[in-house]
């Protein structure tokens, strides 16, 4: 076992904060077996029931995938498509991006989500309209939340993809927050049944049906990596998608209450309210991941209490023999990574995928 990966997998600090009273995930000792057949599709259910579900199955909406454009990049090439994600014509944008040069007969992927697909895959936010061109980030900060061609770099093959209200709702002009809860409000009124963070999901998921469908992917090495909104969205989708086979989340708040959660494009306050009252917390979708590997990019809104879900969970891990796989760093440094942290997190993902070293930063 790589020193790496068990620094990520060890706490290094002498408190993990207030008891957020974690329900244990069994009452008794379990087998692997009683997990797998009964506790674990009891857990599924439990946490399907709070998603909730749309109001139509999504074959109702499937349809061809439009092609924008291409581009060829620094080593990659990148191609921007429109991708149905609802009734009424709702597309939703997804940013391939292909190594030129694959260093295998079938390479890792990652399916990447946040609020806009062409910031993750380093193209100019523009591109879907304007044409595909690489982006010249003014702020180091922008240079560390391109993921997508972080990963790219690495011989990844990435789908980019945006989140809701983007493609659901037009802009009602104001601030952001505005457009979120117009994009809510309409979810709610076509989905009555469905919560925001279960869209958010099965759009992810969707962007990789068509990530699969790229040549060369190693379906035993897919990756999903998130930060803030797309932490969760990652986290989630992971946890109830099967062909997810690695998670990496970039502090997107643990705890129910480390952030807004209660947000009606999440969960809302009724179910948030409803889960804590039942003991849900997101140690159990932990649970369901394992024993998937599992990274927790601490920095703000994760505290160093986000150690304790992975504590809770553990037990699950541990049935499969595989503790190591769940790992936290918790860098407190800030909501967004730094360098260092990226280089840490990324060296994690090469141990786990075995990949080679490559470099992900820019020469800048």
């Amino acid at each position: 076992m790589s020193s790496l990966r068990t620094f990520c997998s060890q706490a290094n600090c002498g408190s993990f904060g207030p008891d957020h009273a974690l329900r244990p995930l069994w009452q008794r000792s379990a087998s692997r077996e009683r997990w797998e057949k009964r506790l674990r599709p009891a857990l599924a259910t439990e946490w399907g029931k709070l998603l909730g579900y749309p109001s139509c199955e999504s074959s109702e909406w499937i349809g061809p995938i439009h092609n924008v454009g291409v581009m060829e990049g620094p080593g990659f090439h990148a191609s921007a498509h429109l991708q149905p994600s609802g009734p009424n014509g709702q597309m939703q944008k997804v940013v391939i991006l292909r190594p030129h040069r694959l260093y295998e007969k079938k390479v890792p992927c990652a399916v990447v989500p946040f609020y806009h697909a062409e910031p993750m895959a380093g193209l100019e936010p523009d591109a879907f309209e304007k044409g595909l061109r690489m982006a010249t980030p003014p702020l180091q900060q922008e240079r560390e939340l391109r993921f997508g061609l972080h990963l790219v770099r690495m011989g990844m093959i990435v789908a980019c993809v945006e989140a809701f209200p983007y493609n659901t709702v037009a802009d009602p002009g104001g601030d952001r927050v505005r457009w979120w809860h117009k994009g809510a409000d309409r979810l709610l009124e076509s989905h009555p049944h469905w919560s925001g963070i279960g869209k958010l999901a099965a759009d992810t998921s969707l962007a990789l049906d068509l990530l699969l469908e790229q040549p060369g992917v190693d379906l035993r090495r897919v990756l999903a990596l998130g930060h803030s909104l797309g932490g969760k969205m990652a986290f989630y989708a992971g946890a109830f998608d099967s062909r997810v086979t690695c998670v990496i989340g970039s502090d997107f708040g643990m705890p129910w209450r480390a952030t807004n959660w209660d947000a009606p494009w999440y969960h809302g306050e009724p179910r948030v309210s409803r889960a804590e009252a039942e003991g849900m917390a997101h140690h159990q979708l932990l649970a369901l991941l394992a024993p998937r590997p599992f990274l927790l990019l601490a920095g703000e809104t994760d505290t160093v209490e986000a150690w304790q879900y992975l504590k809770a969970a553990r037990p699950v891990y541990a049935l499969y023999g595989a503790e190591t796989q769940l790992g936290c760093l918790h860098h407190a440094t800030g909501h967004d990574p730094s360098r260092h942290v990226l280089d840490l997190a990324y060296g994690w993902l090469g141990e786990v995928f075995r990949l080679p070293h490559r470099r992900w930063r820019d020469e800048a």
